[in-house]
């Protein structure tokens, strides 16, 4: 249960590939499929992201 509301969660976006909040400004990477532009916590995330989207993306 949260107590607060935390205002800079209405900015992040979940990463596709662990599902970890990022906020797109400061992402460690980002990359476009299809239209849509998804950011990655790390270099990592973004690098599976990169090998098989259609594996992450529903």
């Amino acid at each position: 249960m949260r107590l607060f509301d935390d205002p800079a969660d209405d900015a992040r976006v979940i990463d596709p590939v662990c599902g970890m909040k990022v906020e797109p400004a400061g992402a460690a990477a980002s990359r476009e499929f299809e239209g849509t532009t998804y950011s990655f916590c790390s270099t990592g995330c973004a690098a599976a992201f990169g090998v098989d989207p259609r594996r992450y993306v529903r």
